[in-house]
């Protein structure tokens, strides 16, 4: 979840959960003749930008409805003219060097580009098209260059650096050194005291990045949508859910093709199809074309793409005077070096993988007892892992899907919230949105004070990438008296149910749910001064991850389930038998999961711990994946969870999770721990450390090193014991 100010607004948009300021911040020590430029285009013509234009909307929520795409490179355009007036102002400062008028005047620059970018990300994110992929590819490369502008500029690193080397007589206090350092060490690894020839081949280097990058998520984004598993015999259904039947139909309709059923490729359809179809052809179909996304040799094939990104990060990294990618990114991670990454996964995934052999072995004497000639093959992992569920707890999904809709499950996140840090949630009816199905809420402290305002996007469709994020469309600070709150956003990808019907949750969406949330909660419970390091934006990757996997144990906890898993139809509780049974099967298939997860995040560094040499030498993606998961002994029933030409995470932006996928299970340690800590007290919501845990952790964000504030929650640091105790690996 990357930064997004002045310094790197444009990396990762795709993929991390952002930052951004109110169009209210002030710009101290910045030239304000800027600041009217604005009004005056405005004035001039009748149809004015929506993107440029005061908002006068409630809580200053972006007018969605009133934004054309042909707004966007206009508004892009002039954002560009006034942010380098802002940074041109702060270089050519005639004043000597101070920590207003450099570090702060830097932070507070370029309020309208971020607030621009924010939405155009975003709105790519959940509602593209044509033209707007179309832009993504011009604006990018542009922001980029313009980016580089900044952190390459001499001059002006020569103000930031003066005002570091006198820090320690500033007497700053501990935001306003934080702020300083964070400054300081973005240009340093930025390349700002490289040479002018190592700098222009940089610049050069990060602006093909951007491109390449934006390619392959596009590439992604259409090989997902343009598959389509066209059911036309009813026979083929069997298995399935009437909900998931009936969405099928519904998508078929709206298609145009009446008679059948069509499945898609979005995470949800994928995986309750291959846990519920009876059909063993169809489920090899639906793998096939899941795993074959950006590797289909057409025009959004991604495995020339990934070679090429992974080359010019090994060339960048070496400019920069790293071994590796890997080197550079974890640098400044809880995990600082790839070998302790590595080291800390193979921990885990030894025991995953005998695990993983256990529960094979277990399904193929399911398939033998049930008369079937064949082994266990990837396609029917996930059929035989809800069947064995059901032999050795003696239930199964179905059984509690219906306990899980929607509205109540988002109940519960919000009273889990409301229990351990006072917050309260208002559903906002006339506000704007960018989809008809998104929720808005005004959220407030336990004072009753205005804390941000949450918009939720659950639902998936054809115009939105996959997978399930936090994002923003304002990030928080507090500079010069000038209060901003966040306007922080949730993105699932449920399945839209048929007409009538309701949205019934997996488990693991469940999961997801309460996941998406705690990074929401880190968003809008911060209180750090600027955004540089506010909410997500200041943490490590292998940090981040913590706040919202911590609020996971909430999902299952038994305190928490009869709040929310109500019968759709009767509004019963959920059974203390099944609510038994669902505890005892908490570590079921964690063989498989555990091992998927540790693969993917193998090969992520694989790819990036090579040096620029070595990877001159790999010709061919897929052979260097299967080389490197073959040489870690992954069974091949098992891939990886994300395979590189669909590894989105890692490759569809400019930094993402590169060399940072092991995060969530690395944040696992921290998340059990502390969990843990809630356990040991006898109340999961008890105030002391609820107290530590909201202001060294979701209200802090970045404003000391990660392990200080785990540190100052837990007052011990982590062991690993608990992250294995419940996985049921120990």
């Amino acid at each position: 979840m990357n930064r997004k100010h002045i310094l790197g607004v444009a990396i990762a948009l795709a993929i991390s959960a952002c930052s951004q300021q109110d169009d209210s911040t002030n710009k101290t020590a910045i030239d304000k003749s800027t600041t009217n430029k604005v009004e005056d285009i405005q004035g001039k013509g009748s149809a004015a930008n929506s993107l440029l234009v005061k908002w006068e909307t409630p809580y200053k929520i972006p007018p969605f409805e009133r934004i054309s795409d042909s707004d966007y490179m206009p508004a892009f355009n002039q954002a560009v003219k006034s942010m380098r007036n802002e940074i041109d102002a702060i270089t050519n400062n005639p004043e000597e060097p101070t920590f207003e008028n450099t570090i702060v005047a830097l932070e507070t620059a370029g309020s309208e580009m971020t607030r621009i970018i924010r939405v155009f990300s975003n709105i790519t994110g959940t509602d593209t098209n044509d033209k707007l992929r179309a832009l993504q590819v011009e604006i990018y490369p542009k922001l980029t260059r313009e980016q580089d502008a900044i952190t390459l500029n001499q001059k002006l690193f020569e103000r930031v650096a003066a005002v570091y080397n006198k820090r320690n007589s500033l007497n700053l206090d501990q935001q306003d050194a934080r702020l300083l350092e964070l400054t300081h060490l973005g240009f340093i690894r930025s390349g700002a005291s490289l040479d002018e020839k190592s700098k222009a081949r940089l610049k050069e280097i990060n602006a093909e990045i951007s491109k390449v990058t934006t390619n392959f998520a596009q590439n992604l984004l259409a090989e997902t949508k343009n598959f389509e598993l066209v059911v036309t015999d009813e026979k083929k259904l069997a298995g399935l859910s009437d909900g998931m039947i009936n969405a099928a139909k519904s998508k078929a309709e709206s298609k145009g093709k009446k008679g059948a059923w069509v499945f898609g490729l979005d995470r949800a359809t994928y995986e309750g199809f291959m846990t519920y179809s009876e059909n063993r052809e169809l489920r090899k179909v639906m793998f096939d074309g899941y795993r074959a996304r950006g590797a289909n040799g057409n025009e959004a094939d991604n495995r020339e793409l990934i070679l090429k990104i992974a080359k010019l990060r090994a060339e960048r990294a070496k400019l920069l005077g790293y071994d590796s990618h890997a080197h550079y990114q974890l640098e400044t991670r809880m995990a600082k070096t790839p070998k302790n990454a590595e080291d800390f996964l193979l921990k885990v995934w030894k025991p995953g993988l005998a695990r993983a052999e256990q529960e094979k072995a277990e399904m193929q004497t399911i398939i033998n007892e049930e008369g079937k000639r064949f082994e266990l093959a990837g396609h029917d992992w996930w059929h035989y892992a809800e069947k064995l569920r059901a032999k050795k707890y003696a239930f199964d999904e179905s059984q509690v899907k219906p306990y899980f809709e929607l509205s109540n499950v988002i109940n519960g996140a919000f009273h889990v919230a409301g229990k351990l840090f006072g917050l309260t949630f208002t559903e906002l009816k006339d506000t704007p949105k960018w989809h008809s199905k998104v929720r808005v809420y005004d959220v407030k402290d336990e004072n009753g004070e205005h804390l941000g305002v949450f918009m939720a996007d659950f639902y998936s469709r054809d115009s939105k990438r996959g997978g399930a994020w936090m994002s923003s469309f304002r990030q928080a600070s507090s500079v010069d008296d000038k209060v901003v709150r966040p306007i922080i956003t949730n993105n699932l990808n449920i399945t839209p149910p048929a007409e009538g019907d309701p949205t019934l949750l997996s488990f693991d969406q469940v999961n997801t749910l309460f996941h998406e949330f705690g990074h929401g909660l880190h968003g809008l419970m911060t209180l750090a001064r600027y955004e540089r390091y506010a909410g997500t934006s200041g943490s490590p990757r292998d940090f981040t991850e913590f706040p919202a996997q911590f609020l996971e144990h909430y999902a299952s906890a038994p305190e928490v389930l009869p709040i929310y898993a109500k019968h759709y139809q009767t509004g019963e509780v959920i059974p203390a038998e099944l609510l038994a049974k669902l505890q005892a099967a908490s570590t079921h298939n964690q063989g498989f999961k555990t091992t998927e997860f540790i693969a993917a995040s193998l090969l992520d560094l694989a790819w990036h711990r090579l040096s620029e040499e070595e990877l001159s030498k790999i010709s061919d993606a897929e052979v260097f994946e299967t080389k490197t998961l073959s040489d870690y002994g992954l069974l091949k029933e098992i891939g990886p969870r994300y395979r590189s030409n669909y590894f989105a995470h890692i490759f569809s932006s400019p930094s993402g999770y590169s060399a940072g996928y092991y995060a969530y299970l690395w944040s696992e340690i921290l998340d059990a721990d502390g969990f843990t800590a809630f356990r040991e007290s006898g109340n999961i919501y008890d105030k002391t450390l609820a107290l530590r845990l909201a202001q060294n952790v979701y209200q802090a964000g970045g404003r000391e090193p990660a392990d200080e504030l785990y540190r100052k929650f837990r007052l011990k640091d982590p062991t690993i014991k608990p992250l294995l105790k419940i996985r049921g690996l120990d």
